[in-house]
């Protein structure tokens, strides 16, 4: 039979996709039953199909209407959209009792699937059938979906909404919904003006199932839908009015009963503990608790109760959690406010106490604590807030405890330090293990609700020393001893490198003042030799010359001429030779001011060239070291020896600067002559020493020296050397050259 299914779904799907998703009047139909029972993926895919069955009920929706179709098997709701559906036949009317042949697409429609008519075809009417009286199982399962049944029950709520009457109904113990419209209501007098007097009335209701279903389109609650008067019958109406009934005390609600109270609501009375307004009331007898939630709509729900207040409440059993609860009360104040007394009781003891129902036998004497005002001491360990207020972890003997409070107490007791001591007072709730053999919910965790501020009270701060700040101490001085040895140890890497630096440094400076030391020495032995011997020597040739010059006359040859020449060649070489025995004699101070020597040296450097001179000193030049003066008077000699001889300069500018404060001594010679390509000039590789031999001297002397020319614009060419305190015996005069 499956298989058969199958094969027609797939004839039918292959049928929507040739006509492009209309459905072919021809093709064979399917039993409403048989759609109903496609999976999720089959729906999912929105086959076309066509099915028949009877209209029983109609109702507005979103796109159009949606007409419920019932056959043999089944139910199933169509949506019928006047712009895409097409409606015909002899009696086109879709009123309730039609006989309809409905072509279209199936999709999820929330629950059970949905037909999108494309096509409906009405071939005939009847009258409805008589409602079917349902299982209870499957109408609470969702299997009585879409199909007219009828269901009896006990009404525990009744009220008004968008004009129809909705009545939460108990049947089998479980709840379920009957809406009946609005238009039925006129025919209603007794019910349409006093709805509340349906209230633990017997009914017995017809219509069309629905159901509610949640986000993953599961059944929360079904509905039947009630809509003709037939369909509405009170079986039996409310027993007795509010509060007149026998009332029993709260430590015997729910126990055993030798007559049995068929789900009408029974009366209690107590003091509130605790209220939320309109919804929740926390009653409390002695011993005994009970949790009461008030009824929509009910008398006595919106009257003002208060903590306190001694009333009296008629509701129906709730035995869907671990203990009874009262539900879609009703509640009336019948004595004056008095404030409650809370039960000293420690979380192990109310656990202990709700522990007993391990053996059936021993029932909590005085009472097992659950739903009663309780108050006890413990550690706070956490706070964490929520949505609509916050919950504390506590920490008793023996026990955890949750602690829940709403927004404004939160607020108010949040900043309390973990591990403090603190005494709280709250509504006690006793959460159960699931029912084991023996029938028995075992007590798993206790859980605390809070009322207000007041029922939170501190006793005891916490110590100081508390695990985590002692560990975060000793992680402090962990990382300060670290950071201290990380420090240390980079601090000895860093004078290690000084120490080296400073030496290497040092050594340099010794190297340098002990090589123009030498320097120095050499080129006055240099002078020395110079003067002894090649001036003499060219002196002497200038003598014979001048006694050839004096024997050739009477021979008739002329050679004057060349004679005089050589004479001014002799001359020339000997005054050259005298200016570079007096510059390489020149560079001692001789006990001289620095800038006095500076000026001697520049004029006799620029003798006999036709050049304009200027020489600027700044600074006090007191506690310059003689080498290192001397370094800078080397420096600028050979600067102007290069202008001089390379750039055919008019005007020359020489100024040296002592800045005590920088530490350095400055010398600049400016010239505006020819000047050249300082990229491609010559050097070391081309057997020109001159600017490298000066850049040299500055360097070992911990400065630079740098040159800015460019041809046509001048040369000017800047050393900045290092004035530091050097050893004093390499300020050792130099002999001098005599």
């Amino acid at each position: 039979m499956r298989g058969i299914r199958h094969a027609v779904l797939v004839a039918v799907f292959a049928i929507a996709v040739q006509g492009g998703g209309r459905c072919d009047a021809r093709a064979e139909a399917l039993s409403i039953a048989a759609v109903a029972g496609l999976s999720y993926l089959e729906v999912a895919a929105r086959p076309a199909v066509t099915v028949r069955g009877q209209v029983i009920a109609l109702r507005p929706a979103a796109d159009g209407e949606e007409i419920v179709v019932e056959d043999a098997g089944g139910g199933i709701r169509v949506v019928v959209n006047g712009r895409e559906t097409t409606v015909d036949g002899p009696a086109p009317s879709l009123e309730p009792g039609a006989e309809v042949e409905v072509s279209g697409t199936v999709g999820p429609g929330g629950f059970s699937p949905l037909l999108h008519a494309v096509r409906i075809v009405v071939t005939g009417h009847r009258a409805l059938p008589t409602p079917r009286r349902c299982d209870p199982e499957g109408f609470f399962s969702g299997s009585e979906e879409c199909r007219l049944i009828e269901v009896e029950g006990i009404v525990e709520q009744a009220w008004r909404e968008d004009g129809d009457l909705h009545l939460e109904i108990q049947t089998a113990g479980r709840l379920f919904t009957a809406i009946v419209s609005a238009d039925l209501l006129a025919s209603l007098p007794e019910v349409e003006g006093a709805p509340q007097r349906l209230v633990d009335a017997v009914l017995r209701v017809a219509g069309a199932a629905s159901s509610v279903c949640n986000q993953r389109d599961e059944i929360v609650r079904p509905v039947v839908r009630v809509d003709r008067r037939e369909w509405f019958t009170i079986i039996e109406p409310a027993r007795d009015p509010v509060f007149k009934t026998a009332a029993m005390s709260l430590e015997s609600i729910g126990r055993f009963r030798p007559e049995a109270a068929g789900g009408h609501r029974v009366r209690t009375f107590g003091q509130v503990i605790h209220a939320e307004p309109g919804q929740t009331l926390f009653l409390q007898n002695g011993h005994s608790g009970i949790r009461v939630g008030l009824g929509a709509g009910a008398p006595g729900s919106a009257e003002r109760i208060a903590v306190g207040d001694n009333v009296e409440v008629a509701g129906f059993l709730d035995r869907s959690g671990g203990v009874v609860a009262i539900r879609n009360a009703t509640a009336t104040r019948f004595a004056a406010v008095t404030k409650p007394v809370a039960l000293r009781a420690t979380p192990a003891a109310i656990l202990a106490a709700n522990g007993g129902a391990r053996d059936p036998a021993m029932i909590a004497a005085p009472g097992d604590y659950d739903g009663c005002l309780v108050s006890f001491s413990a550690h706070l360990l956490q706070a964490q807030p929520t949505i609509d207020g916050g919950v504390l972890l506590l920490r008793a003997v023996d026990a955890i405890v949750t602690v829940e409070a709403d927004r404004d107490t939160y607020a108010a007791i949040a900043g309390t330090a973990p591990l403090s001591v603190v005494e709280v007072t709250g509504v006690a709730t006793v959460e159960r293990e699931p029912p084991g053999r023996s029938g028995a919910a075992l007590p798993r965790h206790l859980r605390l609700l809070l009322r207000s501020p007041a029922d939170f009270r501190l006793l005891h701060r916490p110590p100081w020393w508390t695990p985590a700040r002692l560990l975060a101490v000793l992680g402090i001085v962990g990382v300060v001893l670290v950071t201290a040895l990380g420090w240390a140890l980079t601090l000895r890497r860093q004078l290690v490198a000084q120490t080296r630096l400073l030496a290497s440094e040092m050594r340099s400076r010794r190297d340098a003042a002990l090589e123009f030391e030498a320097t120095l020495r050499e080129r006055n032995r240099l002078a020395a030799n110079l003067h002894d011997t090649l001036q003499q020597t060219i002196g002497g040739i200038g003598f014979q010359l001048d006694a050839c010059a004096s024997a050739g006359d009477g021979k008739g040859f002329d050679v004057n001429r060349h004679l005089t020449v050589a004479r001014r060649m002799v001359d020339h070489a000997a005054t050259e030779l005298q200016g570079s025995v007096w510059a390489m004699r020149s560079l001692p101070l001789d006990g001289k001011p620095f800038g006095e020597a500076l000026r001697g040296l520049v004029s006799r450097v620029a003798e006999g060239h036709d050049v304009v001179l200027s020489v600027r000193t700044e600074g006090p030049f007191g506690d310059v070291p003689e080498f290192v003066s001397g370094t800078v008077l080397l420096l600028v000699q050979e600067s102007l020896h290069n202008a001089l001889k390379h750039g055919s300069p008019k005007t020359i500018e020489v100024t040296v600067t002592d800045d005590p404060s920088l530490g350095t001594l400055r010398a600049v010679v400016s010239d505006d002559g020819r000047g050249f390509v300082v990229r491609a000039a010559a050097g070391p590789h081309d057997g020109h020493f001159g600017i490298q031999g000066m850049r040299d001297r500055a360097e070992k002397l911990g400065g630079h020296l740098s040159v800015r020319s460019r041809p046509g614009g001048g040369t000017t060419v800047e050393a900045i050397v290092q004035r530091r305190e050097y050893d004093a015996d390499l300020d050792t005069p130099t002999p001098r050259l005599e």
